[in-house]
């Protein structure tokens, strides 16, 4: 292990040693199925001479040297220099599926038995030929693959066949700005050129506990607006993946920041406070229901910045709970607070527990604490015993058996409270 000092005088920790062993023992830990399947594929290399390298995130946060960074179930991203083939043969008999090729840019992904995933592409160049738009892809050495890369931290390689076996490339100094905690861009077109990478710069300044380079701060700000060239989803891929982060606030946060748009239409950016709610995509989106005073959100919103469905019915959640709010303040029976919430679903509920104080934020809060305990003891099996007929009468005591329980008149745990219940319920017949 070596510990380096950067500018500030702040140390770090950056690995050191044989890096083939410490891949290898990473994936022991996290992974079986993908350290099986990568030694398969340095046997296949060397026998074919077929180059093999691992790139991006996972040699990032290996150098790193920080055990929190790596996420279950692993992602891994792996580039090759040669023919394909034979590698796409390995991916489907390690996954026991067949991986999802993509032509066009010469990539395959597959995911095995462990959830992890594992992405395989050509070593390439790429070209744009307008803001927003795909890349013009061709083969190319895993020198020029590196340098189309987004951001430095990540143009980092390690290569598991050939002469190079096991000693890292970094063409683009990316372990220096690794050690300095920092996000920077390889050229001053980088936004332009892929403009969900401000979003990306926001992910991993928060992820390497760092900031964005000065340069490329400045040319973050300068190209925001080309977000608004982005098809609505892939705009909205590139805040999912900021919004999955373990910790997505402090991503957030420096999005906010920038200002960098959270969505196609202007007339939606995210406020401070729902920062506070953001665990996930669909409490970040019930959040936004909750906070927005825009009555029509739920009908321009999805559109513009390429919702999914959960992500949909979690922001129309919160905009629906948003109006209750005053008539949950103001009810005093907690069987009536039962009814009104318990048609929520937990990430509207769990977002305004969060976001409301005073009585209503209390209410939620009891709602939550209090519902898994309450279990009635009469079923609907035991109410026509009772002699209660089939029908919508079996709801409307089930119902009133519950209300009961909210309301303290109905101990479930106690023999003589739900006999007296049973009996109530013979009389009424």
């Amino acid at each position: 292990m070596a510990e380096i000092t950067d500018d500030t005088g702040v140390t770090h920790s950056i690995a050191g040693g044989n890096l083939l062993d410490r891949l290898f023992q990473t994936l022991h830990r996290h992974s079986e199925p993908a350290e099986s399947l990568l030694h398969t594929l340095c046997h296949l290399g060397d026998a074919q001479e077929v180059q093999v390298f691992v790139v991006g995130g996972l040699v990032r946060d290996m150098m790193l040297d920080e055990p929190s960074n790596f996420t279950t179930p692993l992602d891994i991203d792996l580039a090759i220099d040669g023919d394909l083939t034979q590698v796409h043969t390995e991916l489907a008999a390690a996954a026991d599926a067949r991986p999802t090729f993509h032509d066009r840019f010469g990539t395959a992904s597959v995911s095995l038995f462990d959830g992890t995933r594992i992405d395989v592409a050509r070593t390439r160049s790429e070209r744009y030929s307008s803001p927003g738009a795909l890349p013009i892809v061709s083969p190319a050495t895993i020198e020029v693959d590196l340098s189309r890369r987004d951001f430095t931290v990540n143009a980092v390689a390690l290569p598991l066949t050939g002469d190079r076996r096991g000693d890292i490339l970094d063409p683009h100094e990316g372990l220096k700005d690794l050690r300095r905690r920092q996000i920077r861009t390889l050229h001053e077109a980088s936004f332009r050129d892929d403009s969900t990478r401000l979003v990306r710069a926001a992910r991993y300044a928060a992820r390497i506990g760092g900031a964005i380079e000065r340069r490329t701060l400045a040319d973050a700000r300068r190209d925001r607006h080309h977000l608004g060239a982005l098809s609505p989803e892939r705009f909205g891929d590139a805040w999912r993946l900021l919004l999955t982060e373990q910790l997505p606030c402090p991503a957030l946060e420096i999005a906010r920041r920038l200002k960098i748009p959270q969505s196609r239409d202007a007339r939606w950016t995210v406020a401070r406070s729902t920062l506070a709610a953001a665990d996930g995509p669909q409490q970040f989106w019930a959040s936004v229901g909750l906070l927005s005073r825009d009555r029509d959100i739920v009908d321009w919103l999805p559109r513009s910045v390429g919702m999914h469905r959960r992500e949909r019915l979690a922001l129309q959640a919160g905009t629906q709970l948003r109006q209750e709010r005053r008539r949950i303040a103001g009810v005093r029976r907690a069987s009536r607070v039962a009814e009104a919430l318990g048609r929520f679903p937990e990430v509207a509920l769990f977002a305004a527990e969060r976001l409301w104080s005073g009585t209503s934020g209390a209410a939620v809060s009891r709602y939550l604490e209090r519902r898994a305990s309450v279990q009635s003891p009469i079923t609907a099996e035991r109410l026509m015993e009772l002699g209660v007929g089939q029908g919508p009468a079996i709801g409307d005591w089930l119902g009133r058996v519950d209300a009961a329980i909210w309301d303290g008149e109905l101990d479930p745990a106690d023999p003589e409270s739900v006999a007296r219940m049973e009996q109530r319920i013979r009389w009424s017949r």
